[in-house]
């Protein structure tokens, strides 16, 4: 279900998602910038990985987006899977995408809603509260069985590059995390909540993900 051909460099599908991209980043952070300006949003308790994932999530959000929308165009289907090529995406090919957008998206929003949450209700009702944890669950799940299905639609090379992003977060992660944790422990660094550590995980794993993408010609 992916390309074959390992093109290296920019093409103008991958221009012009970059630029759409920055133009909804862009958008966004002058909106936010609006908001806190005219006092309608207020920013001074927000922690650093409130930010990180609010930004992560942002990505995610407008990347499945973008991803989902180019489904429904047979032959900007077919020139995300290989540049080299104008020969238009099958359904099956375009629904792949599909879900591999929606896959994306979801998780943006999942990361997005307890921040927005804590955000715009101060404080959190208990009841608002558990409303938006079910939503997560609900989404999660929903995440989880399109996950698996883009995993068993994948082609060997798609499932190998996915395998090899994890373990290189997983060694990576778990040897940067054992240090900083021995050193909070000394009291030589303050200590990183689960949220924190949910933060680095999902930016580590966007960015080797995507160093692996490139590399193997994927984007």
């Amino acid at each position: 279900m992916t390309t074959s051909a390992l093109k290296r460099g920019p093409t103008p599908l991958r221009l012009a998602l970059a630029a759409a991209g920055m133009a909804v980043g862009g958008g966004l952070g002058w909106a936010i910038g609006r908001l806190v300006k005219h006092g309608q949003l207020d920013l001074s308790g927000v922690g650093w990985s409130d930010l990180a994932a609010a930004t992560i999530a942002a990505m995610l959000l407008a990347t499945g987006l973008l991803v989902s929308l180019a489904s429904f165009n047979a032959r900007l289907a077919g020139r995300m899977m290989d540049p080299n090529s104008d020969r238009p995406a099958s359904p099956a090919q375009a629904s792949f995408y599909r879900q591999q957008g929606a896959v994306m998206a979801l998780a943006g929003i999942m990361l997005a809603a307890p921040v927005l949450a804590r955000l715009l209700w101060e404080p959190l009702p208990a009841q608002l509260a558990q409303a938006v944890m079910a939503g997560i669950v609900a989404l999660f799940l929903l995440q989880t069985l399109l996950n698996v299905t883009v995993w068993m639609r994948a082609d060997e090379m798609m499932r190998r590059m996915i395998a090899e992003s994890g373990s290189v977060c997983f060694w990576v992660l778990q040897a940067a995390l054992f240090l900083w944790a021995a050193a909070e422990k000394l009291e030589l660094a303050p200590a990183l909540s689960a949220w924190d550590l949910m933060t680095i995980l999902m930016g580590a794993y966007l960015l080797v993900s995507s160093l692996m993408s490139m590399r193997r010609g994927f984007s």
